[in-house]
């Protein structure tokens, strides 16, 4: 989880014209409270990650053609970064912004790790500490005022300009970190193989990480993704592939403070890759649809504490009609005023010669969810 520290109440009016999904399993998706705001031929071909401080500003980080790249959103529009001091990289895959002038974001190039800082003027490199982890390179990072952390192959806090490793069992490797504050922080991943391991979760209490009990998800599945709104109020999610190429499994638990409950309900056939609490007591949820019959539509899912509904969301003007084409692989909260920012990437349509483009896209929540019929 890639810095959510900006849960509020408020909510915006809908802004969107309606449009109508339908959702298999969920009935049909209600007026779609998303609207693009990146999308075509633009400095991103897909974006991994986005944090913002406030409404009017922003960043979402990712790559195009072989090298990393930077996105900032001013209020307005969003724009390639071009503070200086960025370092080159392939790809930036983390991006967590405490403050206009205490921005983190993590990248690789080659088989080096780059983790660099911002500070309202400027991008810096800040060396880093342990090896670059080979079996993902999308390492989490998670800033909150005081302390980052960061993933991997080991749980790492770094303060004051030191670092500190907490040291994980073989083939543990973290996947996402959500920090509450810089003594309060979650963290998951997997013991690896999928198949044969199991899901991890860890506590952050300020001075060490306490592994907590095991999350009760489907044997196979693996825990990518968590979101923590406090010590009794932690989601961990993730998907498992079912058998003969059927459609993802994805699963979502829920902590109280005392144990884990799952809360999947009617969510099905997705690629799980992002979650964010929604700021009144629900969880937002998006990756890659895959229910049958196909459709090419975004799509984002909505936990009240109860039930699970469809959204669409907006389609790109030059985005694929046929096929499923759109992923996101991040959730943030946009500002103060209730809305969110989803980023990822979309397929254009084939063109003569069978090929397609990817381009990177962002869309913003215009509206809380509401109801869907057919449930």
């Amino acid at each position: 989880m890639l810095a959510r520290h900006l849960m509020r109440t408020a909510a915006v009016s809908l802004a969107l014209a309606s449009t109508l999904l339908t959702a298999g399993g969920a009935g049909a998706a209600e007026v779609s409270g998303w609207e693009v705001s990146l999308s075509g031929d633009s400095p991103a071909g897909s974006l991994m990650s986005v944090s913002s401080v406030d409404d009017d500003l922003a960043w979402a980080v990712g790559r195009k053609d072989g090298h990393g790249v930077i996105m900032r959103w001013d209020g307005e529009q969003w724009g390639e970064d071009t503070a200086p001091g960025l370092p080159d990289v392939w790809q930036w895959s983390s991006v967590s912004a405490v403050a206009a002038d205490d921005v983190w974001a993590y990248g690789t190039l080659v088989r080096d790790q780059v983790l660099a800082h911002y500070d309202g003027e400027r991008w810096s490199r800040v060396a880093t500490t342990g090896p670059s982890d080979d079996a993902w390179p999308e390492v989490p990072i998670d800033a909150v005022p005081g302390r980052l952390f960061k993933g991997g192959n080991a749980l790492y806090t770094y303060s004051g300009g030191t670092w500190k490793t907490f040291a994980l069992p073989r083939l543990v490797d973290i996947r996402d970190i959500d920090a509450i504050s810089a003594d309060d922080a979650y963290a998951t991943g997997m013991q690896y193989p999928v198949k044969g391991g199991h899901p991890v979760t860890y506590h952050w209490d300020g001075d060490t990480w306490t592994l907590m009990d095991e999350p009760p998800v489907p044997s196979g599945t693996e825990t990518d993704k968590i979101a923590a709104v406090a010590p009794d109020n932690v989601y961990v999610a993730g998907w498992a592939t079912g058998p003969d190429a059927d459609p993802p499994v994805p699963s979502v638990t829920h902590w109280n403070g005392t144990a884990w409950e799952d809360v999947t309900g009617e969510l099905a056939d997705l690629y799980l890759y992002a979650i964010a609490p929604d700021g009144r007591g629900g969880l937002w949820v998006t990756g890659n649809d895959q229910a049958e019959p196909a459709h090419s539509e975004a799509l984002f899912w909505h936990f009240d504490g109860t039930t699970w509904t469809k959204e669409a969301g907006a389609p790109a003007p030059d985005g694929d009609t046929r096929w499923p084409s759109y992923t996101f692989y991040d959730l943030a909260p946009a500002g103060g005023s209730g809305a969110f920012w989803a980023v990822g990437d979309y397929s254009t349509p084939m063109d003569a010669h069978g090929d397609q483009t990817v381009n990177g896209l962002i869309e913003r929540s215009t509206a809380p969810t509401g109801t869907v019929a057919g449930n």
